[in-house]
């Protein structure tokens, strides 16, 4: 069956044409940005850089710092073992673990006093002197470490 002409229905818009001609209200034009609007939209990520840099500015000033004599303190408990934690800085961080009248506790020590310290005998007592390396932090390093009579660790040279 063949379709007459008046069943076909015509269009009454004129096609579109792509790429739209110049000078019609069609045209797209980039609407322009407020420069509020861009601020607010870069602040996470300037935060994030700005936190991060604080923090490793922290972590090398800890790690580079020599502990402080006049905040020392001493400590008695369980040697429980070593740990370190794989971060942003060349060796990680390295804690050595203690128990204290029950209660775990990490003392940071360097890298390279961690392959002196791997002797050390699991849940033997020994006695511990710590320093934070910067003043008024609650990151203490480890400067003086003993198990039975043997020293394991005498950074006495290197307190401030």
């Amino acid at each position: 069956m063949q379709p007459d002409s008046t069943m076909i229905k015509k269009a009454r818009k004129k096609r579109y044409e792509w790429p739209p001609p110049e000078g019609t209200e069609d045209v797209y034009v980039p609407r322009a940005r407020n420069p509020i609007h861009s601020i607010l939209t870069a602040l996470p990520v300037i935060m994030l850089v700005v936190g991060l840099y604080l923090y490793y500015q922290g972590e090398s000033e800890q790690s580079d710092s020599a502990p402080i004599r006049a905040e020392s303190v001493n400590a008695e408990g369980i040697f429980t073992g070593l740990s370190v934690i794989k971060s942003g800085s060349s060796g990680g961080r390295h804690y050595l673990w203690f128990d204290q009248n029950g209660k775990s506790r990490g003392v940071r020590i360097q890298p390279a006093e961690a392959a002196i310290l791997q002797s050390l005998s699991r849940g033997e007592p020994l006695r511990i002197s710590m320093a934070p390396s910067v003043a008024g932090s609650r990151t203490f390093w480890a400067w003086y470490v003993e198990q039975g009579d043997v020293v394991f660790l005498d950074g006495s040279d290197k307190l401030q």
